[in-house]
């Protein structure tokens, strides 16, 4: 076993299929590797694998600091191919960028595991990590969802002055981009396990609006005038079946007028309008009122993951 750089041009398809187990959405090796040659300024990322003696990946492991960061915290990983386990391969990669953190002065570590894989939590904690909320996917089924009850809100919600539509009501400018990048900003420092800093103009502009899942008409959006108040983000399956509710947030001055259940209710009806069949969610055991609306909707908690924090090396 050997410890060495990722290489774009041949370990792509192998760290997808050895990363993919471990997300909610596929990867491609098209996105991996955008993720890989997307380096704005004040990122400092390291990706390594460990191959075998044919130089076959076998392990891959790395971390980031975005320069939306807090100093000194970044995100780490480690994923193991499971025949290789229990032979050293994780820890042999782990050391290597212990050394490499320490080197970049890191003060704060993330990362995660699925909520039921005792192995890889014993592996964390064994190296100084401990649980600090619990994220998970939830799905519904969008055949048995009855959105009636929930008409009587949006119609009220109409009246009082707020406008349900569509980022593709809105010319495509790039003061159009901007308003719907700021809304994101914004609502987006209320999610748990934000770091306080939102995502640049540039990293917004290559994750989402250059995204193969973007679509202009699955960013809903609750409008007063001229305040864009609330979004709700969906994407769509490359093969139609399922859509994901990748985002809602409502600007403070707007909250606890249901424009965030409606906004979820009009996903659901987007969706479904849309032919799929199914929608999934992301819940973040401290976001309890977004956590509350998906229950009411009817939204299935699935097996999820542990987020995992370090502090100090």
């Amino acid at each position: 076993m050997h410890i060495r750089p990722a290489r774009v041009e041949t370990d792509l398809p192998a760290i997808v299929r050895i990363t993919n187990p471990y997300e909610a959405k596929p990867l491609t090796v098209d996105l991996a590797r955008s993720f890989f040659q997307f380096s704005p300024p004040g990122r400092i990322q390291r990706r390594l694998v460990a191959v075998d003696e044919q130089d076959a990946v076998i392990a891959y492991g790395g971390f980031v600091h975005e320069a939306s960061f807090p100093a000194g915290r970044f995100t780490v990983w480690v994923i193991v191919d499971p025949p290789y386990r229990r032979q050293g391969t994780g820890s042999a990669v782990w050391e290597t960028l212990l050394a490499d953190l320490h080197a970049q002065g890191a003060t704060r570590l993330t990362s995660d595991v699925f909520d039921h894989d005792s192995p890889a939590l014993a592996f964390a904690e064994r190296r100084g990590f401990s649980i600090e909320r619990h994220s998970f996917i939830s799905t519904l089924d969008l055949a048995a969802f009855d959105e009636t009850p929930y008409l009587p809100v949006i119609a009220a919600l109409e009246s009082g002055g707020i406008r349900f539509c569509s980022l593709a009501d809105f010319p495509d400018t790039p003061e159009t981009r901007r308003k719907l990048f700021d809304l994101n900003s914004v609502t987006a420092l209320d999610i748990p396990g934000s770091s306080g800093v939102p995502w640049s103009y540039a990293e917004f502009e290559k994750f989402i609006f250059q995204a193969p899942w973007f679509c202009p008409a699955g960013q809903l959006l609750a409008v007063d005038g001229e305040i864009w108040a609330g979004v709700a983000a969906v994407s769509l399956s490359s093969d139609g079946q399922s859509a994901y509710n990748e985002h809602t947030g409502v600007l403070r001055a707007y909250r606890g007028r249901k424009i965030a259940q409606a906004l979820k209710v009009l996903a659901l009806r987007y969706a479904r309008q849309n032919g799929t069949q199914v929608i999934r969610t992301d819940n973040d055991s401290l976001n309890v009122p977004i956590l509350a609306i998906n229950r009411k909707l009817g939204y299935q908690p699935q097996p999820g993951k542990y987020c995992l924090v370090r502090d100090g090396l």
